[in-house]
């Protein structure tokens, strides 16, 4: 379980897309370079405010289309920055489809309205099955958030205390110090369980839960990182942990409370934990590493709160826009989540549950994922209303190109956004 850094807000990589910022911008001022990246019929530009309702065929061939384009009624009415958006992001996708073997399912929004999604490729690569809308995506880290408002619930409720020590609730727990505020902002300084499970356990045939998890940190007690509190380290242990809070407190499994409080209040009928009492995930897609190799699971996928949420681009869009409401936390609650608990590193910081980075005067808020073959990027850029869901199930790191479409409908120049690298730790998300 090698580490692996990939940025997520790169500052290099294909030259093409910096070529398109560049060109967007001037488009801005001089106008006259639509031509550059239309895909063909993706919109319509000569027809008001209406939006074509299939891509090109040159990109979609009818038989062998691993893709299908959400279908738009005619009368849909898009707004020109909205057509804009749709533009961008249908050029950007192709590219990568079309170039960078992207696979997955791609979702761009505007205050909740679908401006593009789109389906390229296959859920299965052996039996060339295609993805279809209800395709269900494993998140990776892109679980965290979900895990840190099930804890802001359980704060509203009076339940716990952001400064409640871990041990608290787990007497065992060896890490004294440690508090669930610590393990939202990751400045625990816990170690990673991922590497003390996989040296200490025998049977690697069945999956683990969390409750064993804490077990084993409280038997062979690794050394941590670091003073509690004292640095910043992202570690996937700590939403394991804040995992197993959710289940003491509320009595049930973690994947159970999420299923119960979030996902069905929420109609999110196409979202799941994989935990080691649920395996079934219905319409589960296979992950692939590199070089197409298919990805299984291992016992270690039998811990949920780190990972282990599966879902699609149209329930995290659902998922999005109850975040701009009180459906499930307060927005005072909720600002504390968005709000640095980390001093501020080259413009990047942590809340709860997302990664925060300062552009262009706003906090744009963020996560990526990668686990097992899977790997998502999850963009909010709360200020403008823009919505940025990106779920791939080939991993080649090209979906982290997504974020050139922040600058594009900012309209500003991809000169203009800082270096932002993807802090996951060993073992993936």
């Amino acid at each position: 379980m090698a580490q692996v850094k990939k940025s997520f807000f790169p500052g290099s990589g294909l030259s093409f897309f910096k070529t398109i910022g560049q060109a967007f911008g001037l488009s801005i001022v001089g106008g006259g370079v639509w031509s550059l990246f239309t895909s063909g019929e993706a919109i319509d530009m000569g027809r008001g405010h209406k939006i074509a309702t299939s891509l090109s065929t040159y990109i979609v061939k009818k038989d062998t289309v691993a893709g299908k384009m959400r279908k738009f009624k005619d009368t849909i009415a898009f707004s020109p920055l909205e057509k804009y958006e749709a533009q961008s992001a249908d050029s950007l996708f192709n590219i990568l489809y079309t170039r960078a073997r992207f696979n997955g399912s791609a979702l761009i929004a505007h205050n909740g309205k679908i401006l593009y999604q789109h389906l390229f490729g296959y859920s299965d690569f052996k039996t060339k099955e295609v993805l279809t809308d209800t395709s269900a995506f494993q998140l990776g880290s892109v679980s965290k958030q979900f895990t840190a408002v099930a804890i802001m619930m359980l704060k509203e409720k009076g339940l716990l205390d952001y400064d409640d020590a871990v041990a608290k609730y787990f007497p065992d727990f060896p890490y004294k110090g440690v508090t669930i505020r610590m393990c939202l902002d990751h400045r625990s300084g816990l170690p990673n369980y991922m590497f003390t499970c996989c040296a200490e356990t025998r049977d690697q045939a069945t999956l683990i839960d969390n409750t064993q998890m804490m077990d084993m940190l409280a038997k062979y007690q690794p050394r941590c990182y670091f003073k509690p509190n004292h640095l910043y380290n992202y570690c996937n242990t700590n939403y394991a942990v804040l995992a197993a809070i959710v289940e003491n407190i509320s009595g049930v499994r973690f994947a159970e409370y999420m299923q119960k409080n979030v996902f069905e209040p929420l109609h999110m009928t196409h979202t799941f934990i994989f935990d080691k009492h649920d395996t079934a995930i219905p319409n589960k897609v296979t992950g692939y590493n590199a070089g197409y190799r298919r990805a299984g699971t291992d016992f270690l996928d039998g811990v949920a709160g780190d990972k282990g949420v599966y879902s699609t681009v149209t329930d995290l869009l659902k998922w999005d826009q109850a975040l701009y409401g009180n459906q499930l936390v307060s927005q005072a609650t909720l600002k504390e989540a968005y709000t640095p608990h980390t001093r501020w590193m080259g413009g990047k910081s942590y809340g709860f549950g997302w990664h925060l980075l300062l552009y262009a005067g706003d906090t744009i808020i963020y996560h990526g994922g990668w686990w097992h073959g899977f790997n998502c990027n999850f963009i909010r850029d709360v200020k403008k209303g823009n919505t940025i869901i990106v779920l791939s199930n080939h991993i080649n790191w090209s979906i982290n190109q997504c974020c050139n479409l922040i600058g594009l409908f900012r309209k500003t120049s991809l000169n203009d956004m800082p270096d932002a690298d993807k802090e996951e730790e060993g073992g993936g998300m």
